[in-house]
């Protein structure tokens, strides 16, 4: 991590009753399934101090196995609704860890509100919160995206159509604090520098942390019939 010391986050500084709120600072990484968002919440995550994330690895079928913030309470309201009821749930996860908000110097979440109106909502109900959205930028994408989905999720293996010509328009969410990444863009060294350096400039981080190995060591990990795929869809990614 490339952070100074922060005496404030040390146990014995714990603030009761100090809980996370709507207004505070956060990040939100929203990505659709199989959109490889845990990746980027563990390379995010290392940036900081103490966020309450935690990362137990990269599975054999190339899952990432990682806890953002809310120790999956996203995850118990697939409504994606904030309520009161999800703040406190959100407290109690913290608790039941020996952490509370005055504890971190991050949160992050991590979830599948991708589309425009729920990025609109997380704007509306988190005014200081930073989001970084990954989508597909063509049909080609979708269709990686979809596999590596089905493989990690459920062990099945689909077809992938190469040829085919339908695309759609990729579009970015556009409002200050919408950063929008490419699915894929991480996969070969070239453009993980570029989008990395973005990331590091939208999230106002101190500097470059995590080397393109550990990319390498992930895609080691995916099926053997797409890791050539992703890797060569990605050096189409900074020509678009």
């Amino acid at each position: 991590m490339l952070c100074d010391k922060n005496e404030s986050l040390e146990s014995r500084n714990f603030v009761d009753g100090l809980d996370f709120t709507k207004n505070d600072p956060c990040i939100f990484v929203t990505y659709p399934a199989g959109a490889a968002g845990d990746l980027l919440i563990s390379i995010i995550d290392k940036h900081y101090l103490r966020t309450g994330c935690e990362y137990y690895g990269i599975a054999d079928n190339g899952r990432v196995h990682m806890y953002t913030t809310d120790y999956e309470v996203m995850d118990q309201f697939h409504s994606y609704e904030f309520n009161d009821q999800w703040f406190y749930s959100l407290a109690e996860k913290l608790g039941s860890r020996n952490l509370n908000y005055s504890l971190l110097d991050q949160v992050i979440f991590g979830c599948h509100m991708y589309d425009d109106n729920q990025i609109q909502y997380v704007l509306d109900t988190f005014p200081k919160a930073k989001i970084i959205n990954i989508r597909p930028i063509d049909y080609y994408g979708g269709q990686l995206l979809r596999f590596l989905a089905l493989s990690k999720l459920s062990g099945r293996v689909v077809d992938i159509i190469e040829d085919i010509k339908h695309n759609y328009t990729f579009e970015t969410y556009n409002h200050e604090r919408v950063y929008t990444l490419p699915f894929g863009a991480l996969f070969n060294e070239q453009s993980y520098d570029i989008y990395y350096k973005q990331i590091i400039d939208f999230l106002g981080l101190n500097g470059r942390l995590i080397s393109f190995d550990y990319i390498k060591y992930y895609l080691t990990k995916q099926h053997p019939k797409i890791q050539k795929l992703l890797i060569d869809y990605s050096k189409t990614i900074c020509s678009k």
